[in-house]
């Protein structure tokens, strides 16, 4: 009797970014043997800010998501507790680190934000034949880096 099945690794890369604005550096890379759950195979674009790993043309191969990266607001906790806590508006600046999927023909990660669909469009898939489809959700590649040898 075989027992239950592991997931199995797949090639991975923990990438780490610092960002002032949407200018984005990329600090470090290093190859893990990894599970990646909670990543997007193309064609779906959602709201948000993400890390895809491409192909030499550029084309997207996964996507996953850049949690908690390019906020713009900061909580303000009161001296006197009995205050609110409120949030502010800031200059988004900081860092984060995502682990992204690696296929075989990724060689170049891009730090793309995707803006959310203006008024009445239409939820469409993220791209045709030519380009994006009309209503489709702004796209706008931020950076782009080279992969180091795996």
């Amino acid at each position: 009797m075989s027992g239950p099945q592991q997931p199995s690794t797949t090639r991975a890369v923990r990438l780490i970014f610092e960002y002032e604005g949407d200018a984005v550096r990329l600090v470090s890379q290093q190859p893990v043997d990894t599970v990646v759950s909670g990543f997007d195979t193309p064609p779906e674009l959602r709201p948000g800010h993400f890390v895809e790993a491409r192909d030499s043309r550029g084309r997207s191969l996964v996507r996953v998501p850049a949690r908690g990266a390019f906020l713009e607001s900061a909580e303000v906790f009161p001296e006197d507790h009995a205050e609110p806590i409120t949030r502010v508006d800031v200059e988004a600046r900081g860092a984060f680190t995502v682990v992204v999927p690696t296929p075989a023909a990724a060689t170049q990660v891009a730090v793309v934000r995707v803006a959310p669909p203006g008024p009445g469009a239409e939820p469409t898939p993220g791209g045709g034949a030519t380009g994006p489809l009309p209503g489709a959700a702004p796209r706008v590649d931020l950076a782009t880096f080279p992969l180091e040898a795996r």
